[in-house]
């Protein structure tokens, strides 16, 4: 079976990182998105993977380029016209077979082998992961009947249900059939959840499989920060052994990658640091992604993920939940905490604020 990851959205609750980059290759945990969703699908037996991508996404065939035993191929959208579309624009890469949908803003540990196993014994025309919410108006919901998917609905303004369609779909090639009836919606986008329905009104069967595990949504600077938490929470420690720890103290699990120069500087893990940065008179605490050649003095990091060739310079000063763009720079003079969503190569100056 083949599986199809979509990674051509605009991301615009990612704004200003994602005008220069794909969602899909933003960093969580040390490695793009889209290296952990590859990966994910490697271990449920996915080999031929293809990736649905918008034009100037060169950086997400990079990334899959040193993915050497799996067969990648990209596919491009013209337009970003909603999921139906993409799942289109891929059928003659699909073929005549049944096939696995990820959509590339979501990550999760679930274990996908009791859906996969039943989906094969038991034919359905589809099988939604549903995953349990909170806000499940952000969402497709799934209204079901035991195992079976009753009705589905797109963003609801009063949902009939709290089960989210988690953005993992399993698709038999009937689908392409009813999305070549498909109108478009208010939004203007061919929605995956009209062609769920349509399969619906022609009495084919739509299964449900609940996941058990975590699921995140990247598509938001909270979402994106959260699932770098839960797959920091599942690293073991390394260090190159080239890094001198003479004036290092460590507490917690943490990876260290070559290259990397620490003077004066405490780490609190889970976190992760690449290669050639940094870091002097410096905390970086939890949950903390460092990318490669970010420097930090005299500054205080948590719960953040910095891209890499980021510069941060105190004396003194605190950031937690940050986001900073490849390049940015900032230069604080406060002991205040701060916040940041910053694009590529921006540059913040504070000014010592007297209390």
């Amino acid at each position: 079976m083949k599986a199809l990851v979509l990674c051509a959205g605009r991301g615009r609750r990612l704004w200003p990182l994602t005008h220069t980059r794909a969602k899909a290759a933003l960093p969580v945990a040390g490695r793009p998105v889209l290296a952990h969703i590859l990966f994910y699908l490697k271990r449920f037996g996915f080999r031929e993977i293809g990736v649905v991508i918008s034009s100037g996404q060169k950086e997400l065939k990079q990334l899959a380029a040193v993915e050497a035993d799996l067969q990648i191929t990209f596919i491009q959208q013209k337009k970003p016209l909603g999921i139906a579309h993409a799942v289109q624009a891929a059928a003659e890469y699909l073929g005549n077979e049944s096939f696995l949908l990820y959509l590339g803003d979501n990550l999760t540990d679930d274990d996908l082998t009791p859906a996969l196993e039943r989906f094969q014994r038991e034919q359905p025309a589809a099988m939604l992961c549903l995953r349990t919410v909170s806000n499940p108006q952000a969402f497709g919901v799934a209204e079901v009947e035991g195992d079976r998917v009753v009705r589905v609905v797109e963003k609801p303004k009063t949902p009939q249900s709290n089960l989210a369609i988690a953005g993992i779909y399993l698709l038999r090639p009937v689908v392409h059939e009813v999305i070549r009836g498909l109108e478009p919606s208010s939004r203007g986008e061919l929605e995956i959840t009209d062609a769920i329905a349509a399969l619906l009104r022609r009495g084919e069967t739509v299964l449900a499989h609940r996941m058990t595990g975590w699921w995140q949504d990247t598509g938001t600077p909270e979402g994106l920060l959260t699932a770098n938490g839960l797959l920091l929470d599942t690293i073991q420690t390394h260090i190159d052994p080239g890094v001198l720890l003479d004036t290092v103290q460590i507490q917690g699990r943490v990876v260290i990658n070559r290259g990397v120069v620490l003077e004066n500087v405490r780490l609190r893990g889970p976190l992760w640091i690449g290669e050639h940065c940094h870091l002097r008179d410096a905390y970086i605490g939890p949950y903390t992604t460092v990318s490669d050649g970010v420097r930090i003095y005299n500054a205080t990091v948590e719960n953040s993920i910095l891209l890499p060739g980021c510069r941060l310079e105190g004396p003194t000063f605190h950031m937690e939940d940050c986001l900073l763009g490849q390049g940015a720079v900032v230069e604080v003079r406060t002991g205040r905490a701060i916040t940041l969503l910053m694009g590529d190569d921006g540059r913040v100056q504070l000014p010592l604020i007297r209390r």
